[in-house]
């Protein structure tokens, strides 16, 4: 384990925010940030991001499987994003998907533009890059940092919070747009919650920092982007059940040996922040 400072002001000055699987998160009292420290070490996490096992009090699996819903929730944001209008053009368009998991969006997005799309996703867990494959998609694992191809689109869904050092990654992601070229991104916007109301779990050591839209957009600027929408949805952690899963629910109170997951009235439920970003042409 290693002592890391604030990636965005490189501050040392921290407060304990919260712990949970025997790791802890701190608040950066000048920036506002919430990250591991201490945190693993690259290797560990490089190795966890490929075996999907991560090490705390538990061992954390997170290798999950293919969620078919998922793709019409993409779906939805793809046309509140008016990417529609980008497919229409005529134009054909090389889009990237970084940690794209089981490849939920890679499929959306294969549909979604059809012949006009050149779509690759990028995964380094073995379990989910093999799934992805056998579904047929064009899923591959390569190293972003020697990686010299050129893409119109890059997107990273609930990636950002894995990210070792953002500012450095997104650096090069922009480093690998086509002029005029687009980021889209995903990610909760939560690091400005008390720890009473971040949602949780916080899936520690798997996630190393919490952001949120001021310092995000913030950093994209910096980065020479031009942020061109910014939307909020409901988390995932906090679904709107169906009378009988309320039912389903609620009776997990009363058996023995199960647990209750559903918080019935969260007070933020929609920080699920999704920003697209354009390469400001120079």
């Amino acid at each position: 384990m290693i002592e890391v400072d604030c990636y965005i002001c490189k501050s040392s000055k921290k407060e304990h925010y919260d712990s949970e699987n025997g790791h802890n998160i701190v608040k950066c009292m000048e920036c506002g940030l919430l990250y591991l420290n201490p945190r693993p070490e690259q290797s560990e996490i490089n190795e966890a991001s490929k075996s999907g096992m991560h090490k705390g009090d538990e061992l954390l699996k997170v290798t999950g499987k293919f969620k078919e819903y998922l793709k019409i929730d993409y779906l939805s944001k793809l046309n509140d994003f008016s990417y529609a209008v980008m497919f229409s053009e005529g134009k054909r368009i090389s889009w990237l998907d970084i940690g794209c998991g089981h490849g939920e969006f890679v499929e959306t997005l294969a549909n979604f533009g059809g012949k006009n799309i050149d779509i690759i996703g990028l995964e380094p867990n073995i379990k989910k890059l093999e799934g992805a494959r056998e579904r047929g998609m064009d899923i591959k694992f390569f190293d972003l940092t020697t990686h010299q191809d050129k893409y119109d689109v890059i997107s990273a869904l609930n990636v950002y919070s894995h990210l070792p050092n953002p500012p450095e990654d997104i650096a090069k992601w922009c480093d690998m747009l086509n002029e005029g070229g687009e980021l889209l991104l995903q990610t909760g916007d939560s690091a400005e919650l008390t720890a009473e109301f971040h949602h949780k779990p916080y899936s520690l050591p798997d996630h190393l920092s919490f952001t949120s839209r001021k310092l995000l957009v913030e950093l994209l600027e910096n980065l020479g982007m031009e942020v061109l929408q910014v939307e909020t949805y409901r988390m995932g952690q906090y679904p709107v059940f169906s009378a009988l899963e309320l039912l389903k629910e609620i009776a997990r109170f009363f058996l023995p040996g199960h647990v209750a997951t559903f918080q019935f009235f969260p007070k933020y439920p929609d920080i699920d922040m999704w920003i697209r970003a354009k390469k400001i042409s120079k």
